[in-house]
């Protein structure tokens, strides 16, 4: 009898699990001309859903671009679908380098937390990327 109702549990967890998509807030701000005291900045937002694992790209047009994916880390003591999850993906420059991944150590945020990543070159440009997952 216990294993029947671990299995019917266990079932329908996955099935909430498989159905929960992942909002996430993404801005990309570039900021050129910092060391002279004024400078410049591009800003783009945009509101993405991502399925589990799915790869979405928020682009500006100078080229910067952020290729992200978003998943759920399940927990033991939850049900349902995680309220923590983690982020993974890539940012480019305008000649399309890779100049910072959130691959490794794994970016992980808990829903309606807001992370910002700095990446900053020769002390002259600024790429910020800042990511707010949402549950949908």
């Amino acid at each position: 009898m216990h294993k029947i109702l671990f299995s019917i549990i266990f079932a329908l967890l996955i099935s909430v699990d498989a159905q929960a998509k992942i909002g996430l807030n993404v801005s990309l701000i570039y900021k050129k001309g910092i060391g002279k005291g004024f400078f410049l900045s591009t800003e783009q937002h945009s509101i993405e859903q991502v399925d589990e694992r799915e790869q979405v790209t928020v682009q500006m047009k100078n080229g910067i671009k952020a290729e992200l994916s978003a998943y759920y880390v399940q927990s033991v003591h939850e049900f349902g679908p995680s309220g923590f999850v983690r982020i993974k993906g890539e940012i480019f420059n305008q000649a399309g380098k890779m100049i910072k991944t959130l691959n490794e150590p794994s970016l992980d945020i808990y829903l309606g937390e807001t992370k910002k990543i700095v990446h900053e070159e020769r002390n002259e440009e600024e790429i910020d990327l800042i990511i707010t997952p949402v549950s949908l």
